[in-house]
Parts: structure tokens; sequence; C-alpha cells
């Protein structure tokens, strides 16, 4: 009776210490979570940063969706993409245009092109209104 009393404490702990090995060892296997966050931030590449530029456009491709604008400190050379394109189509040089672009493999990349109406420096005078008023009785 011993013998199976010890047979059975043997094969209990052989049985926990397989299940608990296993266990071991596949963590073991498998990286921590915080190793997986430090690996994934290493392999992701920052997401590029949309900017923006204003001027006048002083050379323009539409079949090639390239623009040149320029405004009073700069001048910059974009190619269009999407719809950007499709709005190049129907601008022509001389016009005024706001663009929001992306710098991608030292290129930049128009995603929108839009055209913006220029403001005045002198306000416009209004036109003077005629006013007639009838004389007021008592």
């Amino acid at each position: 009776m011993s013998i199976r009393v010890i047979m059975c404490l043997v094969s209990a702990v052989l049985f926990a210490g397989s299940v608990f090995g296993a266990e071991s060892s596949s963590s073991k296997s498998a990286p921590s979570t915080g190793t997986i966050k430090e690996d994934t931030t290493k392999s992701k590449k920052s997401k590029p940063t949309v900017q923006k530029f204003r001027g006048q456009i002083i050379a323009l491709d539409a079949k090639a969706g390239t623009l040149s604008v320029k405004n009073d400190t700069s001048e910059k050379s974009f190619i269009t993409q999407d719809a950007a394109k499709d709005s190049v189509e129907q601008m022509t040089e001389g016009d005024s245009v706001r663009i929001s672009y992306t710098e991608k493999e030292g290129k930049l990349v128009a995603s929108s092109v839009r055209r913006v109406k220029v403001k005045n420096s002198t306000p416009a005078k209004k036109a003077p209104t005629n006013k007639t008023s009838k004389p007021t009785t008592k």
C-alpha cells in the first residue's frame, strides 16, 4: 500500500511538472509584452506630417500633374496625386493657391490644391445710395 501512495505522489509530481514546464517553455519562446511594444515602435515609420504652402503658380503641367508655386519668401515644386491632380487641370499660371502636401522620398507630394482669392490692400468703397426722404407732415 505504501508503494501505491509513493507511485501516486511521483506520478502527480511528474504530471504537475510537465504542465508547469510546458507553460514556462512557451512563455520563454514568446517575447514579453514590453518587448513587443519596443519592437513595434522601432519598426513603425512615423506618419509624414501634412504641411501647407500658399503662393502663386509660376509653372504648371496639368498632364504630368506638376506645378511650381512661389510666394514672397520661397519657391517650391510639387507633384500632385489623386484629387489634387484633378484640380490642377482647372488652374492656370498666375492663380493664387493653397497647397497641402507631405514630403515623400525627398519629393513634395501635394494632396490638395485649392485656388484662393487674393485680398485687396485697400477696401472697396461702397457706392453712395440715393435715399429719397419723404417730407414729414404734421
